[in-house]
């Protein structure tokens, strides 16, 4: 199998140094190589005049923080795990529109939740960072946000949300291959409301509102036939849940999992570029969250 690179976003922070440990180990296990990107920005001003080596300043502390980063998270994997090819270097630029760009041809782009001061977490609670936010939005790629305090270790299962769209195929069919590398179980959870479901039959003929039964039948069988139309007999236990979409996985996922989302599913607005489901998930999750863009998004 082709190695490919899983792309970490660092920038001397300990949430993306959170991210940069939890990438090395996915790459340990399905055998791409990791590399860490710190991408600094120099915004002229009065400082130019006064210190007009301050640029070449910022990129020499930009390289050795990115490479004391990976040296770090390298030394920092137990004994005797797998090794990982692992490298580090800089760009010049917006942190996201550099990353955006690397990400291209990447297999994950992964990322701390923030990179904010624990100052200003205090302040703000546990928010998406802006280049967390900005890249779930417009990358190509799959994208992994980690948080600060997550453990780097296969999890204990991988939870996929499920809402019958193309984009939660997409997500189980990601969710399916990704568990095979770290032998995990994989959950499908479809979370529900009576506005989030198709109408049952009876409803539809004489316009009365079923039992509540009627609707929990027609989310199980909603969640089966996307599952099965998604990865066939591939073994993945169902799970449906009367709740909203977002606290639904919530509730459904622990520290230790790992939850997959496609990017906006049935519920979305289309104007808007990240769902409200996906980015109140890679907020609030306690386990690291995938989020699996739609193919058709333009480069």
């Amino acid at each position: 199998m082709t190695s490919q690179q899983v792309l970490v976003g660092v920038d001397d922070s300990p949430a993306s140094d959170a991210a940069l440990a939890w990438a090395l180990n996915v790459a340990a296990r399905t055998g791409d190589r990791v590399e860490a990107l710190h991408a600094w920005q120099w915004t002229a001003g009065m400082l130019g005049v006064i210190a007009p080596d301050a640029p070449a300043t910022l990129a020499v502390a930009a390289r050795h923080a990115a490479h004391a980063a990976v040296a770090k998270a390298v030394a920092d994997r137990p004994f005797g795990a797998q090794e990982v090819e692992a490298t580090a270097r800089t760009a010049e630029g917006d942190a996201a529109s550099r990353l955006l760009e690397e990400a291209g041809t990447s297999a994950l782009l992964v990322l701390g939740r923030h990179g904010q001061s624990t100052w200003s977490r205090r302040l703000v609670g546990q928010a998406l960072g802006s280049v967390a936010s900005a890249c779930l939005s417009g990358s190509t790629v799959p994208v992994a946000i980690v948080p600060q305090d997550a453990v780097a270790a296969p999890p204990e299962r991988v939870v996929v949300g499920v809402d019958g769209s193309r984009a939660s195929e997409r997500a189980l069919r990601w969710a399916v291959e990704h568990a095979r590398s770290s032998h995990s179980p994989v959950l499908a959870v479809l979370a529900w409301q009576l506005t989030t479901l198709p109408a049952p039959p009876v409803a539809r003929e004489d316009r009365s509102v079923p039992p509540l039964t009627e609707w929990e039948d027609l989310a199980r069988t909603l969640l089966h036939d996307t599952v099965a139309h998604a990865v066939g007999d591939a073994d993945v236990e169902e799970f449906v849940l009367h709740r909203p979409a977002a606290a639904g996985l919530l509730e459904a996922v622990r520290p230790a999992d790992l939850l997959v989302l496609g990017e906006r599913g049935r519920g979305g607005f289309t104007r808007l570029l990240l769902g409200s489901v996906s980015r109140q998930c890679a907020e609030h999750a306690p386990c690291p969250v995938v989020v699996v863009p739609p193919r058709e998004r333009a480069v």
